[in-house]
């Protein structure tokens, strides 16, 4: 903590609300327009605390292990288990999404336009394409107005596209690394402004640091726009992911680690706990400009997702699920010089058909569950942007309808099938105001101010898991609820570029994960009363040196989170006060960007993660660590093409830390220990 008080101390906090450590975007404040708020918007004038990561060519040397090189350093989200590829990144945003145990929760992801996360809350990154990324929004706060279900924050991703100011449309990378890593991607892009077409493939692998912690995937995809009329186009989208192997090494005690930060949990080498998973999806989505004032857009997709998961417990331990997810939208859009207004809905069906088995010692026994899960959700929305001089208002209010259903198949331990419907109403308003002070407008700030909702009802998989050891769904769980007041400044000051936010974020039934001593490491759900998240988050880039052939950028950003349970009691103990766990208190990045003209760059990046509790009783605390990573390339044309060789260094101090920490988990086995020293390198050879 006094590192990070000194580190407070010298450094005025933080990036700009639009980059990050590891992106300086090209862009001026003032020209960045938004798609994620759903109108159009400029970044400057929107009332919210929103960050948006663009792409630069210098990073394509990433190691593109996971999303979070592209996200750690926007303050208002934290990321954890990048390396344990059998559970996925786990994302919160404001503490949202931080009790979940595989994948993400509580976060609406859309990529390229077309909904990532299921109608019931669940959402995935194993099939996201890294190296193609080009443009990351990520609006924080509750946002259920917009999204509807499970929309505690919102991610939208865009995948590169067809620019004709690019000459170089192939290119080819290869990359290898400490533990065994490789990664191998191809990408093509072809066409002109009429039709174009991205075809992408990614190949990886790596032994992992700890034992039993590897992984393969391969990923493909496609993406075509086509231009139909002057006034009217489409694009779709074909993604295939397969990871046959995604091992999980588990949870350990403090004293394990001490003993071996890279060993396995013994429980989970005997019972082989692995995933396999595939999926399929296949989308469209349509924009036509019917008239200089009416817009109509539009979306269609389906999804297939196979999962097969092996857990570290006999009862139920062999995971099979069949996962289809399709869903349709459309919106109108009315424009005129000072007001824009939307219509809309969004439709989404989920269809799980899940079955357990017992795990006996990696093999699969007898049957535990068979059963079939349904989420059915229609959003409708209403949304308005006014503009009036230097003022911006938004306002909108969404109706969602959410019935889930489940047929119990599994009859020899009488049926337990039922429906439950749960709806919801939520509000949302914001506004601007825009000032400058200077007539070149070098100078300018807009203060804002926005009040929001946002409701999460339990996702199929955590409704399935009944503590009392019935099928079907476990009905005592309500949906979390909660209300948001956010207040800010944002601006530009000569070559420096801020956002300051502050928010206060009451929540009603928080969703909590714990575990049972006849289930180790299986997460059941409970609901906490209240909680109560007070938070600040800050933002600065400053532009160096932005001569012709040497550009230096600084960035860094802060974000303190205040999260406490303000009411909540399980059994005869009292939790009012309690830190939410899983989640810093202090969090700061800080970053140098160097790129010369000779094509040649360098960057390094220092993450500061203050302590975390592990449990709601706040009895254990994981320490804080300190992260300095640095990457470097140099660009050189040969013959026809242009070579880039790159190298990077993860943890350059080798500093021991947790990467992830799970929660409430039985047993104190609360720590996953992180990789320390580590480099990689490669190659990008572009036609």
């Amino acid at each position: 903590m006094k590192k990070l008080i000194l580190l407070l101390s010298t450094v005025w906090v933080v990036q700009v609300s639009y980059s990050q450590t590891d992106s300086i975007p090209k862009q001026q404040l003032d020209t960045v327009l938004l798609k994620v708020s759903r109108i159009s918007s400029l970044l400057q004038k929107a009332p919210a605390g929103i960050s948006v990561y663009k792409r630069k060519p210098e990073d394509a040397a990433k190691q593109n292990l996971s999303l979070q090189e592209s996200i750690r350093q926007i303050p208002g989200i934290f990321s954890q288990n990048a390396t344990n590829f059998a559970q996925d990144l786990r994302i919160s945003i404001r503490g949202f999404g931080a009790r979940s145990s595989f994948g993400i929760r509580g976060i609406k992801l859309i990529v390229d336009g077309i909904p990532e996360t299921t109608p019931d809350g669940q959402g995935q990154l194993d099939n996201l394409n890294l190296g193609i990324i080009d443009r990351i929004e990520v609006l924080k706060g509750p946002s259920s107005s917009l999204y509807g279900n499970a929309s505690g924050g919102v991610i939208d991703i865009t995948t590169r596209s067809f620019t004709s100011d690019d000459d170089r449309q192939t290119s080819f990378k290869g990359a290898i690394g400490a533990f065994g890593f490789q990664n191998y991607q191809a990408t093509a892009v072809v066409g002109d402004s009429l039709a174009s077409y991205v075809f992408h493939g990614n190949y990886a692998q790596s032994n992992g640091y700890r034992d039993q912690s590897g992984f393969t995937q391969v990923n493909t995809n496609f993406k075509g726009a086509f231009r139909l009329r002057e006034n009217m186009s489409l694009t779709a989208i074909l993604n295939y992911s397969d990871s046959p192997e995604a091992q999980d090494s588990g949870g350990l005690t403090l004293e394990e680690v001490a003993q071996d930060r890279r060993q396995a949990r013994q429980r989970n080498i005997d019972f082989k706990t692995e995933e396999a998973v595939s999926q399929f999806k296949v989308g469209t989505s349509f924009d036509w400009q019917k008239s200089k004032k009416t817009t109509i857009e539009a979306y269609a997709f389906y999804s297939n997702r196979q999962f097969d998961g092996k857990l570290p417990f006999e009862f139920g331990g062999v995971v099979d699920l069949n996962r289809n997810y399709f869903g349709q939208g459309t919106s109108w859009q009315y424009a005129t010089s000072s007001n824009r207004l939307q219509i809309g809905y969004d439709f989404g069906y989920q269809n799980d058909e899940r079955e357990r088995f017992r795990n006996l010692e990696g093999e699969i026994g007898d049957q535990t569950l068979n059963q079939n899960e349904k989420f059915t959700n229609l959003g409708i929305y209403v949304l308005d942007h006014y503009q009036i001089g230097a003022w911006y208002f938004t306002g909108g209010i969404r109706f969602d309808y959410n019935k889930l259903a489940a047929q119990d198949n599994f009859l020899s331990n009488g049926d337990d099938s039922g429906t439950i419907t749960l709806n919801a109403v939520n509000p949302s308003f914001g506004v601007s105001y825009t000032f400058s002070e200077t007539t070149n407008n070098s100078n300018s700030h807009t203060l804002f101010a926005n009040f929001s909702t946002s409701f999460e009802t339990p996702s199929l998989s955590e409704l399935s898991a009944d503590p009392n050891g019935g099928q079907g769904f476990n009905e005592e769980l309500e949906p979390q609820k909660a209300t948001n007041y956010e207040v800010g400044i944002k601006g530009k000051i000569g070559l420096l570029q801020y956002n300051l936010v502050g928010f206060y974020i009451n929540t009603k039934d928080d969703l909590v994960p714990f575990e049972l001593e006849a289930f180790p490491d299986r997460d059941f759900f409970r609901n906490a009363g209240e909680t109560l998240r007070r938070g600040v988050e800050v933002e600065t880039v400053l532009k160096v040196l932005d001569a012709k052939d040497t550009k230096i950028n600084m960035t860094a950003s802060y974000a303190f989170s205040d999260f406490t349970y303000t009411n909540f009691q399980t059994g005869e103990t009292n939790l009012e006060g309690k830190l939410l766990p899983g989640i810093p208190k202090h969090k700061t990045t800080m970053g140098l960007q160097y790129v010369h003209r000779s094509n040649f760059h360098a960057s390094v990046s220092a993450n500061l993660v203050g302590a975390q509790f592990a449990n709601d009783s706040n009895a254990t605390q994981v320490a804080g660590y300190e992260l300095l990573n640095v990457r470097t390339g140099y660009t050189f044309n040969l013959r026809n093409a242009q070579v880039q060789p790159y190298l990077g260094i993860n943890n350059l101090l080798d500093e021991k830390y947790t990467d992830n920490v799970r929660i409430n988990a039985f047993g104190d086995r609360f720590f996953e220990p992180a990789p320390g020293f580590n480099a990689y390198g490669g190659f990008i050879i572009q036609l």
